[in-house]
């Protein structure tokens, strides 16, 4: 049976969720906006003894699923074409498992080792939290954001920010910021870093490694994971000691 989350589910969800990325996408979203939202919304599927098997959180149609072996995906299938889902992000076996070929798929890595306290930034100064504005603007510098994105970016970003659901950080010249790193899904026990960029005129000098150091210190002890698109960015998140640790994927609607 699937249904919406109540209140009282919320501490069995975050137990069902932890230790996934993509469980923590979805605790994440709910720990930022809570259950009253109409474009915020979570939903369970339990089986008959009443134990969870797959959560399902859905932000204006952008969703995401993590279940575990004995879900009924025959039964998640049909709700999630009937709930108006857009995009779906889940496991890739997951996806493959219910609709085959995922139209996006990438490695996953996480990051649970003790790091150094001291992070250098090669002559930069390292700032925590970068200006929501001052970071969609590098994003787009980077090619990683499009000006047409701004409003849902800004929007969702600053509700996370403010209700402490994010966290953000930033290697500044001169008050400019140059290379950036951003948590936007955080948990007791996990988070899952995104937005992480350095500008054209400043890479090879080590600023994006050091964003990403130093947001991980801020995120300890929680496991850390990151959803890599392409060989480069699993090659870089290795040299920062991340570990695979599975395949996400994503699909069209």
């Amino acid at each position: 049976m699937i249904r919406l989350v109540t209140e009282k589910e919320l501490p069995l969800l975050e137990r069902f969720c932890e230790g996934s990325p993509f469980g923590c996408k979805i605790a994440g979203l709910q720990r930022a906006y809570g259950l009253l939202l109409p474009f915020a919304r979570f939903w369970v599927q339990t089986d008959e003894h009443g134990k969870i098997t797959a959560a399902v959180s859905s932000l204006d149609g952008a969703s995401v699923l993590h279940l575990k072996s004995t879900a009924d995906g025959d039964e998640l299938k049909e709700f999630l074409s009937a709930a108006g889902c857009r995009t779906l992000l889940c496991g890739e076996s997951a996806a493959h498992a219910l609709y085959g070929a995922p139209n996006r798929a990438g490695e996953v890595f996480v990051c649970s080792a003790d790091l150094e306290e001291s992070v250098t930034a090669g002559g930069a100064k390292l700032l925590e939290e970068v200006p929501v504005r001052a970071l969609f603007s590098l994003l787009c510098e980077c090619g990683e954001q499009r000006a047409g994105q701004f409003e849902p970016f800004y929007l969702d970003v600053s509700h996370r920010v403010r209700h402490g659901a994010c966290l953000t950080q930033g290697a500044y010249f001169s008050d400019r910021p140059v290379a950036c790193a951003m948590a936007g899904s955080i948990t007791k026990t996990d988070a899952v870093l995104s937005a992480v960029a350095v500008h054209p005129d400043f890479r090879r000098r080590g600023l994006g490694g050091a964003v990403v150091r130093a947001l991980l210190l801020r995120l300890s002890p929680r496991a850390v994971y990151v959803l890599c698109e392409n060989e480069r960015a699993a090659l870089f998140y290795r040299s920062l000691s991340f570990s695979p640790a599975g395949r996400w994927a994503e699909l069209d609607f």
